[in-house]
């Protein structure tokens, strides 16, 4: 939740008044926080605790079928769905990029880093200054603060899962 929230370590720990390793250690599930602790430590990140057990039951579900997608972004020639609800606890965001023939995606990637898969189709990527085809099975990773434009180079749609992280 803290990345998230694009937060440091230090950040957290100086927001909710305690150290920067019990910060540590409690994302790393070798402590647990008080009551209390647990309260600055959401208040921080901007929930509260009836928030955070509310979504507890949800957090637990480990699969998830079509139905479950929401279209979080359409344009005139894409579709951007998401693939597992948007959920406060989870750091990984996959999602299902799905461009109309001969259609171009463009970007700024704003996550810390992601990764994609090309699941169905050819495009032409291009990061910063390097353009290459990716075909069925092709992957790419991305770091933050790159522009990234997808181009289907096909007649038919492309699909490309991207995973946010």
């Amino acid at each position: 939740m803290r990345k998230l929230r694009g937060l440091t370590i230090e950040e957290l720990a100086n927001g909710a008044e305690l150290t920067k390793g019990f910060i540590s250690q409690l994302e790393r599930d070798m402590t647990m926080p008080s009551v209390l602790n647990l309260k600055q430590v959401l208040e921080v990140l901007g929930l509260d605790l009836a928030t955070f057990f509310s979504d507890m039951e949800e957090r637990e579900k480990n699969i998830y079928t079509q139905k479950d997608r929401i279209d979080a972004e359409v344009g005139e020639s894409y579709r951007i769905s998401s693939l597992v609800p948007k959920l406060k606890y989870l750091e990984m965001e996959p999602k299902l990029i799905t461009l109309a023939p001969l259609a171009l995606y463009e970007t700024s990637y704003e996550d810390d880093e992601g990764f994609g898969f090309v699941v169905k189709g050819r495009i032409e990527l291009t990061i910063a200054k390097e353009v290459r085809v990716l075909n069925r099975g092709g992957c790419f990773y991305v770091f933050f603060d790159n522009k990234f434009i997808i181009k289907n180079l096909s007649r038919k749609s492309a699909e490309i899962l991207i995973v946010n992280y």
